[in-house]
């Protein structure tokens, strides 16, 4: 499998001249980095920059890569050429929906040889949470990162540093806070193990094949392998009871930002619901999508930093069924 990383961060928070520093690291600890960026029109100047660093890289302008460019995305990454030791590096532009992006990173079928995302947010130490009306945004930009990197520290003081990091803590943000060096390090590890498996895992858990190999019609089950992940699929039962489901949701652990999938209930045997949880304080909301829908497994998409497998596993293995 190749390691795909996403770089995210609000505009002007210094995600190229963090990846001016991070492509030589990579380079000299073994990784061949694979550089896709974004951006609304100056994808190309910036790719510039980076040219030598990397052996290749590849310029999207236009919208966000999680929405207007989103199949010129996909399309890059599908035709990846996925050598030893490579690790495909996508910048986002500035105003990615992070959340978004992630979900359809990890559910895409066409990219089934990547690792599900690893997501690095660069936070701006002098403007983080000054940005008036995106304040917001910046927010949940960081809130699904593995790492944060403040950049910027070299123009403000050790107390506005210490104010980001409480801060980010305030909100919930729980990724690990690093620096190039550390995130360097720790993607040449994941190159590492990833080298060894030669596909997303298959969790047969709950999905009732019988065989070695569930391959359901644009579908699979993403195992959480490891924390770096932001995100997390699981098989449903093939029945659950609507009150159980839904205090389920209701419960999920705060490092759960988002929660959807596909589910049937003993009450309506017969239809299948889309399900969406926002956040711990949303409520659930579930949405008919009648008797045959394209996908027909129950299953649940977890998204958020450090995700509680075992918490979650529990949880819906304790579903009564009938």
């Amino acid at each position: 499998m190749t390691p795909l990383v996403v770089i995210v961060g609000f505009l002007g928070s210094g995600k190229t001249t963090f990846l001016k520093s991070l492509l030589p690291e990579l380079k000299s600890q073994g990784v061949a980095p694979k550089v896709i960026i974004n951006d609304y029109q100056n994808a190309g100047v910036d790719a510039e920059q980076l040219r030598a660093f990397t052996e290749e890289i590849r310029a999207i302008s236009g919208d966000c890569v999680c929405c207007g460019s989103r199949e010129e995305l996909v399309s890059s990454l599908e035709s990846f050429q996925h050598t030893p030791g490579s690790i495909a590096v996508v910048e986002t532009n500035g105003t990615t929906d992070a959340e978004q992006l992630i979900e359809m990173l990890s559910l895409e079928p066409g990219l089934e040889k990547f690792t599900l995302p690893i997501q690095i947010s660069l936070i701006d130490g002098k403007r983080w949470q000054k940005r008036f009306w995106h304040n917001a945004l910046e927010r949940e930009q960081a809130r699904t990162a593995a790492h944060v990197v403040i950049s910027r520290q070299d123009v403000v003081d050790a107390k506005r540093v210490e104010e980001v990091k409480e801060s980010l803590r305030e909100h919930k943000v729980r990724g690990q806070i690093s620096d190039v060096a550390t995130v360097a390090a720790e993607l040449a590890r994941v190159v590492a193990r990833a080298s060894i498996v030669s596909a997303r895992l298959v969790e047969k858990a709950g999905c009732g094949c019988d065989h070695d190999h569930c391959e359901h019609e644009g579908h699979s089950h993403h195992h959480h392998q490891d924390s770096h992940f932001s995100s997390i699929e699981l098989a449903l039962p093939e029945l659950v009871k609507k009150s159980d489901f839904s205090a389920f949701l209701r419960g999920l652990p705060d490092e759960v930002i988002r929660a959807k999938g596909l589910v049937r209930f003993i009450e309506e045997p017969e239809e299948f619901f889309v399900f969406q949880k926002v956040d711990r304080f949303e409520e659930p909301q579930f949405f008919s999508v009648g008797k045959e829908p394209t996908v027909r497994v129950p299953l649940a998409l977890f998204i958020g930093p450090e995700i509680p497998e075992d918490r979650l596993r529990d949880g819906i293995s304790r579903f009564s069924e009938s």
